[in-house]
């Protein structure tokens, strides 16, 4: 198959960055690199498995684990939204959380979003592309130079008429358009908008390969797309930034209103990891995950919440030469992590809010370093240990479900 060609159009735009933080390593956890090393997943010297559960600080999630065991049996739709960073962006965790909790009935890929449209990594397992030209928009570069969606990305086409070219893993039958502002339609017949007033083509036969004309007015900003393959089962959405902080997902201006369009079961926060990186008071972190919490309980109602809280990383040194520049000396422990990973576990469990307590069970930075499971920039894991803690992950979330 030939392939189409994509003309890009991106603004110049200025690093979004939060008051007082470290720029030392912002390059890397803005653009990580991921390493695959080979690990020995039957023992795990720096992990502590007692650990592997969720505190539920006083909330009941047996509800919940009916509608998942309903869901795992053809009865109804399940919905994950795994919400974070980069641990999350690139997705080698998330694909494991979703192959585990949609294994026996998987209702489709979920939400794709267009980040190496926008610049920046995108998970392998799908692509996307669009024939028009594009302003791009990401959520960690402002100013903005489009509407931002709640995905983090937004891709706004100069043309008003346009193709989306996407693959799927999977087969589906059903891709559901998210975007802000303006209108999306398409000639398809095989067309509908939803009670989300969201732009719905469904096919006659699944398929992994789409080419969707489409016509949107000048306005269109496109967010993602959902690609399902069944009206029951398990849905796992991953929604994840590079460098994203609590704050940053409250900056969106419809991002509670936007993300209630998925219709979560369950939605997990996985973030701290770069607030561990800048200076923040203990107040103005509870305030900045209140702030989120909130826009997320208000617009999400019946949706269950899970915080998942950072695990100990590292941090590079400097020192001066003569002519006073900065250069790399080396890492050391970020003990700022232990901080924050503190501060969110106690609003955890001031909020009555279920939480899973990732730096006890990972251990310290070396024990994870010499595991294999950290990579060499002592932030990002490798695809090895990402896949290890989304196993981890799974085996917490559906304990925590069982009658």
């Amino acid at each position: 198959m030939n392939r189409i060609p994509i003309t890009i159009v991106l603004l110049a735009t200025a690093f979004h960055l939060t008051a007082n933080t470290d720029e030392s390593q912002l390059d890397e956890r803005l653009n990580p690199e991921f390493e695959s090393v080979a690990v020995d997943y039957g023992s795990y010297p720096s992990v502590r498995l007692n650990k592997n559960k969720i505190g539920l600080n006083g909330d009941d999630w047996s509800s919940l684990g009916e509608k998942y065991r309903a869901a795992l049996a053809g009865d109804s739709l399940f919905t994950v939204v795994y919400l974070g960073d980069s641990h999350v962006q690139a997705d080698f965790g998330g694909s494991v959380l979703r192959s585990r909790l949609s294994a026996s009935h998987s209702a489709g890929r979920g939400l794709i979003i267009p980040f190496r449209l926008a610049g920046t990594n995108q998970p392998n397992d799908y692509s996307f592309g669009m024939t028009s030209a594009f302003l791009a928009s990401k959520l960690m570069r402002l100013p903005w130079s489009t509407d931002m969606p709640f995905t983090g990305i937004g891709i706004k086409p100069t043309d008003h008429t346009f193709t989306l070219n996407i693959k799927s893993p999977t087969p589906v039958n059903t891709l559901r358009f998210h975007t802000t502002s303006g209108k999306l339609t398409t000639p398809d017949t095989d067309s509908f908008i939803d009670g989300d007033s969201l732009l719905c083509v469904s096919l006659h036969e699944a398929h992994t390969d789409f080419h969707i004309n489409l016509k949107g007015d000048g306005d269109t900003v496109v967010g993602g797309v959902e690609l399902i393959g069944d009206s029951t089962g398990v849905l796992v959405h991953s929604i994840g930034n590079n460098g994203a902080t609590y704050s940053d997902y409250s900056l969106p201006p419809h991002f509670g209103s936007e993300l209630a369009r998925l219709h979560p079961d369950l939605i997990i926060i996985a973030l701290g990891t770069n607030e561990a990186f800048g200076r923040i008071t203990e107040n103005t972190l509870r305030n900045n995950i209140d702030n989120l919490m909130n826009t997320i309980r208000r617009h999400n109602p019946d949706a269950k919440l899970l915080i998942v809280g950072p695990a100990e990383c590292y941090r590079r040194t400097y020192r001066r030469t003569r002519r006073g520049r900065r250069r790399s000396a080396g890492q050391t422990v970020n003990h700022n992590v232990a901080t924050i990973a503190r501060s969110i576990r106690l609003y955890a469990e001031d909020e009555g809010i279920p939480y899973y307590n990732h730096f006890a069970v990972a251990g310290n930075a070396p024990s994870q370093r010499k595991a294999k499971l950290l990579g060499r920039d002592g932030v990002h894991y490798t695809v090895n240990g990402y896949q290890l803690w989304g196993n981890l992950l799974a085996d917490a979330i559906l304990d925590a479900m069982k009658p």
